[in-house]
Formats: C-alpha cells, structure tokens, sequence
C-alpha cells in the first residue's frame, strides 16, 4: 500500500506555475523487500524519461533518511499466492494487522503528523492498494485513519485488482472466492471514507483467434484498442505496460496544483458517483487519420480505447464470445458517461484543435464543464532500457500510425490490404508487407490519450460482487464462516451485499436485470442458514 500527500512545492515550474511534490506513506510485506514504486509515477510528464532513477528500490528516495519517503514493514505475512501457510489473503486479516499493532498505528501517525507539518499547502492524497488480498483490509482501516486526522482532505484511492497469474501456487475456488469477497468489502469501505475510488481490474491478456495463421493481422471485435500491439510479444507484459502508462498519465495529472480538487469535484458532480474509470488509448492519432465523417470517427475513437477499469470475463477467442464482444461494443458506442476529464498528450497545438471537436462529441450531450480536456505537448517517453518493445505500425520518431491517412482525390487503399496474387508473377506472396508489419523500430515517444470519468459502466463490477456474494450464500460455502466471524456475524456481508445493489443502482441499473436479482432474493430466503455449512472441495 503506497500513500502520497501532494503538497504544493515551494518551488515554481519554468513557466512559473506552481508545481507539487510527494510525501509518500508505503506499508509493504516484509518478505517482498523493497519494491519500485510503479504503481502511479509521481513526476511531470516531461521528466517520466528520467523516473527510474528517481522512482526505483536502488533510488536515493527509497533511503531511510530520506524525509519525503517513509516505509513501514508487516512482518508476519506471506504475498497472496505464495503457497505459504501464512499468506496475506484475506480482508479479516489485513484489519487486524491494523488493530493489533499499536506500534505501526503509532509510527503512521507520527509520519503522517511530519507530513502535514512539512505541507504549507495540502492538495490531497493519492492512495494505491491491492483490493484482492489482505491488504483490502489494512487499506481501509488506515484510510478510516487518515480521514479522522484530515476530515477534510481529498482522498483518491486507486484500488488494484489481482488475479493468479503471477501466483507460486496454483489457483483455487477458495482463494477466487476470497479475493471477490475481499474486493466486495474494500470497495464498500473505501466508498464510504475516501473522495474517489479508481478500480483497476487484473492483467487479463488477450485470446487470439484459433484460426489464425502465421503472420496474419486480424483483430478481433472488442479488441481494437490493441491495433497497434505486436502478436509476438508476451501478451500479458503488453497489457501491463499499456495499463501503467495510463495509471502513471493519469497519476501525473492529478498531481498538478489544484487539479485534485477541481476533477473530483467535476467527476462526481452529481453526489453519489465516487466510483471512477480509466480508459486510454495508444497511440491517438490526428484527425486526419479517422473517418472524415464526424458519427463514423467517434465510433472509431470510443473502439479505439481500452477501459482499464470495465469488469470483464476473460476473453475465450470462441464464437459466442466473439458476439458478446459485438455486443458491449454496441452498448458503449450508446454510453453516455456521467462526468469525463481527458488528457491528450503528444500532438502539438493544431492537431489537438483539429481532434478537439471530435472529443467533444464523442461524450455528447455531455458538454463543458462536466466533460473536459486538455492537450499537453510531451508524448508519453519510450524508454528502450524500461520499456519492452510491444508496438507495430508506428514511426519511429512521432509514434503516429504508418498508415496513411486518406487525402483527397486520391483512391483511398489500406496498406493493410493484401496485394494481388504475386505467385502469378513467380513472387512469394504476399510481396509487400503491411504497415502493421513494421516492428524493426520501436518509436521513442507515443502520442495517448487517457480519461478520466464516471459511467454507467461501472454497474457491471457491482452486479459481479454482489451476485458472487449471493453464490456463496446459496451454496453455504465454508469460506464464509471466516469472514462472517471477523464481521460480528453474518449481518456484515449483506449490508456489504446490499450497498452493492445500491451503487448498481445508483449507476443506472435497468430493469432487465431487476428480475434476476429478485429471484436471486428469492433463492437466498428459501435457504435454511442455520443448516451446517457445506465443505466443497474448494473450500479446502
């Protein structure tokens, strides 16, 4: 868990405008060591190609003395996944850390005091946590904490959802049940004391099709936003790279002098939407690269971004899931989201005027100030030492897409398009590779676009934790009786249950899945809950 306090620097920027710095707060597992702090890069965008230095466990940062920087260890505990008999797995768990430690409670609040003693000017804080595991738990008890000492502070808490797919150990019906469980209770809390709460789902690599054949280029419905994603490279270390240039995009702007304030105060201007989205795209390219016709480009644009935050079944590459894919993107070309903030970073001052309108009506009938955007010069850096090369079909110096655009009085053919039959005229075939094809040089920066906003979309989450709740409870599982003990009795999972519903409510659910939930309603009553719990095998 990584806590910053954004203080504004005495130090103004180049330009004069006032700058910010970082007091960050981290509690780690004592086992891991020292970690690099990733999770949302704390400098300017301008200066991200020198962050490794500054921001890794070999940095001068990450030294005792360092007064900006402050670490505190649990000593007891294993990493989820691990396969150890004492792994961090469960919420109950990450709470009594908290409870039953009387010297970290007391070393956090002494640093925490240093903290604001050092801040002449508190923007707010930027939490990072892992809601799938015990520290859902730890996270929340120390936000509770930090909400008594700054009743007044904006407090955004990006909360990291995990998988098993860097586990030790192999996966169990238990541990998905406890890492829904942990997330389910996280998100309650966290949308009780914090000022916003940014989920991020788990690396979930892509499927590619069964039927494709070496060297073919198809990507699949739901899928464009990995257009400009090589094939050959892992495809889980491509989705991490992509998620975290967007968390460290997003992290750098909300770091920027009043802008804590100003976009929580503009995503939930309605009250009752603290769950925020990140959705990014990479690359964006200039206007003239999409559609000319304005409704056609703005399909393009929304299917070109990728929702970080959007709860998903893993992609399976089969046909049914091919049209389920048809189908949400049909859905999200309709969405209109509640409030929106974006960050446009990397066309110079015409392209991000000509691309300005067609952001803008792509969130119609949102309009200023609740959906707004800003274009900023610096692309995203490359670094070729940090960053492994995943991208295709872009140039080498501005990142922008080798496709050429369309111009008028001109045929407009694809590079993607395969040639005539070259094996007519003794040619291997196909003769010309494809833009998309272009790997040799990866580009030093990339023009993104990232989001920021609150959606109807988010539902999808709450419907998932709250109908897993209602799985477990008409199976009886085992895994519950932990957690109801720790809660002071069953009460505790369904008011944790029925907040749930309400936030799916509070997020437009509609009426075709008000049905379902009722008959869910209706098979949990017609249980017998003083029956003797069932032990599965999962529940091992």
């Amino acid at each position: 868990m990584e806590c910053c306090l954004v203080t504004r620097s005495p130090i103004a920027g180049p330009d004069g405008h006032p700058t910010t710095q970082d007091l960050t707060l981290e509690i780690s597992l004592a086992r891991d060591g020292k970690r690099s702090r990733q999770a949302i890069g704390a400098l300017p965008a301008s200066e991200w190609s020198n962050s490794s230095t500054a921001h890794t466990g070999t940095g001068h940062t990450n030294e005792p003395i360092d007064p900006t920087y402050k670490q505190h260890a649990l000593p007891t505990w294993s990493r989820l996944g691990s396969g150890e008999s004492d792994e961090f797995a469960t919420f109950a768990q990450g709470r009594s850390a908290w409870e039953d430690s009387a010297e970290l409670q007391e070393s956090v609040e002494d640093d925490l005091r240093l903290f604001a003693e050092r801040s002449d000017h508190t923007e707010g804080f930027l939490l990072t946590s892992s809601l799938s595991s015990g520290f859902s738990g730890l996270t929340t008890s120390f936000v509770e904490h930090v909400r008594d000492e700054f009743p007044k502070a904006i407090l955004w808490a990006t909360g990291m959802l995990e998988n098993s797919r860097s586990w030790t150990r192999s996966d169990s019906e238990r541990s998905k049940a406890q890492r829904m469980l942990n997330e389910a209770l996280g998100l309650v809390a966290l949308e009780d004391f914090a000022t916003m709460v940014l989920p991020i789902q788990p690396v979930t690599p892509w499927q590619m099709p069964a039927d494709l054949k070496e060297g073919e280029l198809r990507i699949l419905p739901g899928q464009e936003w990995r257009r400009y994603v090589r094939d050959d490279v892992d495809a889980a270390t491509a989705y991490e790279i992509l998620r975290t240039m967007h968390l460290q995009s997003a992290g750098t702007e909300l770091r920027e002098a009043d802008a804590l304030s100003s976009i929580t105060e503009q995503l939930n201007w309605r009250g009752n939407n603290k769950v925020a989205s990140l959705v990014g795209m990479n690359p964006i390219a200039p206007r003239e690269y999409w559609s000319k016709d304005d409704a056609d480009a703005v399909k393009e644009l929304k299917r070109a971004q990728k929702d970080w935050s959007a709860y998903q079944e893993e992609e399976s590459g089969t046909a049914s899931s091919v049209d389920q894919q048809r189908l949400h993107r049909r859905d999200r070309d309709d969405e209109v989201p509640y409030a929106q903030y974006s960050v446009v970073r990397g066309l110079d001052f015409a392209e991000s005027q000509e691309m300005g309108p067609l952001l803008e009506k792509s969130v119609l009938p949102l309009r200023d100030p609740l959906a707004r955007w800003v274009s900023l010069p610096d692309p995203y850096p490359l670094d070729p030492t940090r960053v492994a090369p995943i991208f295709r079909g872009l140039h080498p110096s501005t990142g922008h897409p080798l496709v050429l655009p369309s111009a008028p009085g001109l045929p407009l053919v694809s590079s993607t398009a395969q040639p005539a039959n070259a094996a007519l005229f003794g040619l291997s075939d196909p003769r010309y590779p494809s833009a998309l094809s272009f790997t040799a040089q990866q580009p030093r920066s990339i023009p993104i676009l990232t989001t920021l906003s609150t959606t109807p979309r988010a539902r999808v989450w709450f419907r998932h934790l709250s109908r897993g709740i209602g799985e477990l409870r008409r199976v009886r599982a085992g895994v519950l009786g932990e957690y109801e003990v720790a809660l002071g009795g069953r009460e505790g999972l369904d008011e944790c249950r029925e907040r749930l519903e309400a936030l799916w409510d509070e997020y437009g659910g509609g009426a075709a899945d008000e049905d379902e939930l009722e008959a869910q309603a209706a098979r949990d009553e017609d249980e017998n809950w003083d029956a003797t719990q069932q032990q599965d095998d999962w529940d091992m």
